[in-house]
C-alpha cells in the first residue's frame, strides 16, 4: 500500500469515528494535514467535560491534568477576546482548510474554507498557514 492510500484509509477511518464523509482527494501534504486537523478533533471530542474529575480536557493547550475550571474559563475569554478584536491578516487559502477564521469582507464566523477562499484569521494562524504553504497573504 502506497503512503497515500494509507493516508486515504486513515482519514476515512477518521471519518467513520466522527460520523461524517471526509475529503480524501489532495496530495500527501494535504492529506497529512486534514488528518492532524481530523485527529485533532478527535481529541477534543474525546477528552471529560470540562470540571468533570477536575482535570482540563484533551483540547487545552496548557498540558497540565490539574487544571480547574476558572483556568479553563479565563481560557475561553482570552480565547473570544482574541477572536473579537480586528488583529487579523488578510490570506487567501490555497488547500480546503477547517479553520477559526472570518470572512474577509462579511466578517462572518468561517469554519471550512475552500482553496482561493479570502479569510481574515490571526496572524500567529497566518504566519503558521503561510508557512506550511497552505495560504498566502494578500
Amino acid at each position: 500500500m502506497t503512503e497515500k492510500e494509507t493516508l486515504i484509509a486513515r482519514l476515512k477511518e477518521l471519518g467513520k469515528m466522527l460520523g461524517r464523509d471526509v475529503n480524501t482527494s489532495g496530495t500527501i501534504q494535504e492529506l497529512s494535514m486534514r488528518i492532524a486537523e481530523l485527529e485533532e478533533e478527535l481529541d477534543g471530542d474525546a477528552g471529560p467535560v470540562d470540571g468533570e474529575n477536575g482535570v482540563e480536557n484533551a483540547s487545552g493547550s496548557t498540558g497540565s491534568t490539574g487544571s480547574t475550571d476558572g483556568d479553563i474559563a479565563d481560557a475561553a475569554k482570552e480565547k473570544t477576546t482574541a477572536t473579537t478584536t480586528d488583529d487579523r491578516v488578510t490570506v487567501e487559502t490555497l488547500a480546503t482548510l477547517h479553520i477559526d477564521a472570518l470572512h474577509a469582507t462579511r466578517n462572518e464566523p468561517v469554519s471550512i474554507a475552500e482553496p482561493g477562499v479570502i479569510i481574515r484569521v490571526s496572524e500567529q494562524d497566518a504566519d503558521e498557514l503561510i508557512a506550511k504553504g497552505l495560504a498566502r497573504e494578500v
